[in-house]
């Protein structure tokens, strides 16, 4: 006999509990012919006779009784699995630790962090900021599960998502002479004393890469680690610096114009995990909401 077909298992144990076929099919929600023939199939599978008609009436058979008993713990453990499954899909006794660059602070990680919640409303989210050295050493001692900033080099260590690409813009105050260019030419930028990005961090390992390539050097006079800071050192040094596009938009306001840079220098955004960690729903289902939160935010 091959394993008990759990359906089936079900429909006899109604039947067998309203001692009526009728009530059975409208309490199972089939028609009494369906539940007539998945019995005899049933008793088929089993080899068992478990119903006997007397006058009209169905009568369970010892048999019938013993399988009853025999299986009622059978669908309180089925019970507990499908509270199990439920509390999996809520996210509950679960932690979901988030590290993410404080480039998308102010809108995305809020907006797909709150999708990330209505989804999962059990889910215990703990959010804290970090650049992608802190990323590193938080991923690898455990104490973060997802990164979100800069794509990273390959390493056989980490597994990485990518969700969107950012323009790199010059930040610059308002009455620097290059205020009143349209757009900033990579060979403007070494005219100027500027504040430049963090060289290890993967905005400015592109900004350097590519400035190199063009044969470009900056006049640097400060260098910030954080994109924060070096939007509020433009302001106070009167200096242009180099940021994203979200930074930008976020803390460049008063003060400060931005413009684009040609040719256009974009950084790719990613999660990041350990490639040794298991894959976990929670994560898949943050992932969907940065994309769909990043693509909406980034439309014109």
């Amino acid at each position: 006999m091959q394993g008990i077909n759990l359906h089936r298992l079900q429909i006899f144990r109604t039947v067998f509990e309203l001692s009526n076929i009728s009530s059975a099919a409208r309490k199972i929600n089939l028609a009494q012919p369906t539940i007539s023939k998945h019995l005899a199939i049933f008793e088929d599978e089993l080899g068992i006779k478990l119903f006997t008609n007397n006058a009209g009436r169905i009568e369970p058979t010892w048999e019938a009784q013993r399988l009853y008993a025999e299986t009622g713990k059978l669908f309180e453990r089925v019970a507990q699995v499908d509270q199990t499954v439920d509390s999996i899909r809520r996210g509950a006794d679960e932690s979901l630790r988030i590290m993410s660059i404080m480039t998308l602070s102010m809108s995305i990680i809020p907006d797909a962090v709150g999708e990330l919640y209505n989804k999962l409303p059990s889910l215990d989210i703990a959010l804290e900021g970090g650049g992608a050295i802190a990323q590193l050493l938080a991923l690898r001692s455990g104490t973060t599960d997802v990164a979100v900033g800069g794509l990273l080099p390959p390493s056989p260590d980490l597994r990485q998502q990518s969700f969107g690409k950012c323009r790199l813009v010059a930040a610059i105050p308002n009455g620097h002479p290059l205020a009143k260019e349209r757009e900033i030419n990579l060979d403007m930028l070494g005219q100027f004393e500027c504040i430049l990005p963090n060289p290890k961090a993967p905005l400015g390992q592109k900004f350097y890469e590519t400035i190199s390539r063009h044969g470009v050097t900056p006049k640097r006079t400060i260098s910030a680690h954080s994109l924060v800071f070096a939007v509020g050192l433009a302001k106070t040094t009167g200096r242009y610096t180099i940021v994203d596009e979200l930074t930008a938009r976020d803390f460049a306001t008063e003060g400060l114009v931005c413009r684009p840079i040609t040719p256009t220098i974009e950084v790719e955004l990613a999660t990041i995990e350990l490639a040794g960690a298991p894959r976990r729903n929670s994560v898949a289902v943050f992932q969907k909401a940065l994309a769909r939160v990043f693509a909406r935010h980034m439309k014109p």
